[in-house]
């Protein structure tokens, strides 16, 4: 157990966590991006105000569940990358099914938020 171990056993944690770590950067970049915009009031007209908000919720949960998903279509890739090396090979099935069931979870959460951007009024709530 040399240091390329625990820096390859940190980087297979956190491929595993890749879909919470890019729900927790999707809830920061929606809800404050959210907060700012609305907070600033950028124009007098409250519809061009919550179009950018809708806009901005949108894309960025669409770059989101895209990551996500790619994550994990790509296992070796993703993983190659994050760790810097080939996961354990008795491991594989484990961290793979891990991987996946949070990913999905995730998906699901982000498209849950997207979902509510565009059913609720942007600003109205932060008034």
């Amino acid at each position: 157990m040399g240091p390329r171990s625990n820096l390859q056993g940190m980087g297979t944690l956190v491929f595993i966590l890749v879909g919470p770590i890019v729900w927790s950067v999707h809830l920061t970049v929606i809800y404050g991006s959210q907060s700012l915009l609305c907070a600033l009031n950028l124009s007098e007209d409250r519809s061009a105000g919550n179009a950018a908000v809708v806009t901005i919720i949108l894309f960025a949960t669409a770059v989101c569940i895209a990551a996500v998903g790619f994550s994990a279509v790509r296992i070796r890739f993703v993983h190659a990358l994050i760790a810097r090396g080939d996961p354990p090979a008795d491991q594989m099935g484990f961290i793979v099914t891990i991987m996946r069931i949070l990913a999905g979870l995730s998906i699901l959460a982000m498209f849950y938020v997207g979902l509510g951007a565009v059913i609720l009024p942007a600003c109205d709530q932060l008034r």
